[in-house]
């Protein structure tokens, strides 16, 4: 069975707030996780975890403040971002930085060493004269342990840096043979960059011929449809006058012209497609070449730690084969919107009041194609119908539907580009319980016809179970578990989870709750977060390890993981 195919991968990804007195709120603290393609990935928590911040970090609508979100729903081919070149460049520099760093914190090392042998010249226990200069020697000791620590890390974060470009090779000597293979490798990536825009272009004229032709073929029978009512809508008129224009617009076009020019279109697309290909082959082909010949040789002594395999392994790991998020400049993440989109949770502040329901939908046509502006008005109208409302909704105002068709609307909005990732923001948290299966069914229809993404995002533990295939369980910016939703329910594993899963309400009468069941206490601050693991002020297992050492996420089980010192290994 083959591996599904990677959409989104967080690595370490952080968000902090400043405020005021020079400190940060901590919103997002070193989350990693992939979303596969088709997948229904839930995030829960209570209120303040992060969840949301999470989202729209994600989408960039917050920068990150440090981290990786790689994306893998467009090809680097197709976007063609300028960070990557930049990166290329930079190899040199980060390899030659951080051996600087590291022959820095050797250096602070053996300040250290020949202190500490002075330290044992005086008796700290003796005169006041020993014990001053013993403890100044002490409080020098701890600033230089600390510079030279804070040096090992800035020099192995050159080296992750590096590696996210070209994986374990920016440890090699030959490191400037290296830029020079992926540098023709981005050469072909440009190449083939600008026959898919071509190929893009012709789309669009395709696309319109074919709309043409659709309204040739059917827009008679639309208007007996409409005429045939009786006591038609206002909405329904100005809908039945614009499919007369479109009508008077098709009669002077030539139907087999039409058909003929697309064939003609058609074919060279194709050839297009095939040139872009070639350059793609050439592009991997140099990537190939540089990790076959150089991976694993002439390794540089830049750390204590680059001789070592498994460190190799790591960086390698770290390469980036997608599109991270927040390297792009903002013409090119403008370009890339339609393709990550949001439902945010109220649906009447998520619409103006002052616009109609078609003019909101259409917005996404206006900033991102080239479409007529009758064709976007056709797409926009079909896109209504999708989501279960009716044409005539198009020129209807927010004030005039209920707040399941508002949030409809907001969904037809957010797909009428054909996204590959959605987030949805508590997306059915403000609706009736009714509205929110309605809601949930058509998300769920929505996906198999078009092939979307969602990331979950919501405090309801009775909808995710339902609805989502992995679920990431979120406190104080802090991942707590990750697991199959069945899993989750079935075996939650954190105490957070557990506290969770006890505080939803049920309908058996027989089953008891305990007042310790239930959490107690409130959510510390994020600004001044505990020590050790987040959850051990409110945990009812708390160790005296989780007062002060932060848990590692380890699997417990396949596909299932947990950050918490209960699960913590023996070897540990």
């Amino acid at each position: 069975m083959s591996e599904p195919k990677k959409i989104l991968e967080l690595r370490k990804l952080k968000k902090y707030f400043p405020v005021s007195g020079g400190k940060k709120l901590k919103a997002v603290e070193d989350v990693s996780f992939v979303v596969y393609e088709g997948e229904k990935f839930g995030i829960v928590g209570e209120s303040g975890c992060g969840k949301s911040t999470l989202g729209k970090t994600i989408l960039q609508l917050y920068e990150p403040t440090s981290g990786s979100c790689v994306y893998y729903g467009k090809s680097i081919q197709e976007l063609n971002p300028e960070y990557i070149q930049k990166n290329i460049n930079n190899l040199k520099k980060q390899q030659e930085k951080a051996g600087e760093y590291y022959q820095k914190s050797l250096g602070t090392d053996a300040k250290i060493k020949e202190l500490k042998e002075k330290a044992q010249g005086y008796d700290a226990e003796g005169n006041a004269r020993d014990a001053k200069a013993y403890d100044k020697l002490q409080k020098e000791i701890a600033r230089l342990e600390f510079e030279s620590k804070e040096l090992k890390k800035e020099a192995s974060r050159q080296l992750r840096e590096g590696s996210r470009t070209v994986g374990s090779l920016i440890l090699c000597k030959d490191l400037d043979a290296v830029v020079d293979l992926f540098t023709k490798a981005e050469d072909e990536v440009k190449q083939a960059h600008a026959y898919l825009q071509k190929y893009q272009q012709l789309k669009i004229v395709y696309d319109r011929n074919l709309a043409d032709i659709d309204d040739i073929d059917h827009a008679d029978e639309r208007i007996r449809v409409l005429e045939a009512m009786d006591g038609r809508t206002e909405a329904q008129e100005a809908r039945l006058q614009d499919l007369k224009k479109k009508k008077e617009h098709v009669a002077k076009l030539d139907r087999g012209a039409i058909v003929q020019k697309d064939e003609e279109l058609l074919q060279q697309m194709n050839a297009l497609q095939a040139e872009a290909r070639a350059h793609i082959q050439k592009e991997e082909q140099y990537h190939q070449q540089a990790f076959d010949q150089y991976r694993g040789r002439d390794i540089l002594p830049l750390t204590e730690r680059t001789q070592n395999k498994a460190y190799q392994e790591k960086l390698d790991r770290n390469y980036e084969t997608g599109i991270n998020l927040s390297k792009l400049t903002k013409k090119e993440l403008r370009s890339l919107r339609p393709d990550l989109q949001m439902v945010f949770q109220d649906p009447a502040a998520s619409l103006d009041p002052r616009q109609t329901i078609g003019s909101a939908v259409e917005e996404p046509f206006r900033l991102h194609t080239k479409m007529s502006a009758e064709t976007r008005k056709q797409s926009t109208i079909k896109l209504l119908t999708e989501v279960d409302l009716k044409p005539e909704h198009y020129y209807s105002y927010p004030n005039s539907l209920s707040g399941g068709m508002k949030q409809r609307a907001g969904i037809a909005r957010a797909i009428a580009l054909d996204p590959s990732l959605v987030v949805l923001d508590e997306a059915v948290s403000a609706l009736d319980v009714s509205v929110q299966a309605q809601i949930l069914q058509l998300l769920e229809q929505l996906q198999k016809e078009k092939n979307l993404t969602y990331l979950f995002i919501t405090h309801d533990l009775g909808v995710v179970k339902h609805f989502c295939d992995r679920v990431l369980v979120m406190y104080l910016g802090n991942v707590c578990e990750l697991s199959p939703c069945s899993d989750l329910f079935h075996e939650p594993l954190h105490p957070y989870t557990q506290s969770l899963l006890d505080a939803v309400p049920h309908l058996d009468p027989d089953r008891k709750t305990s007042d310790e069941d239930v959490l107690q206490g409130e959510v510390p601050s994020p600004i001044d977060p505990p020590s050790g693991c987040p959850f051990h002020t409110r945990c009812k297992k708390c160790m005296e390890i989780c007062t002060k050492e932060k848990p590692v996420s380890r699997e417990v089980k396949p596909g299932h993981f947990v950050a918490c010192h209960l699960f913590d290994k023996e070897e540990d």
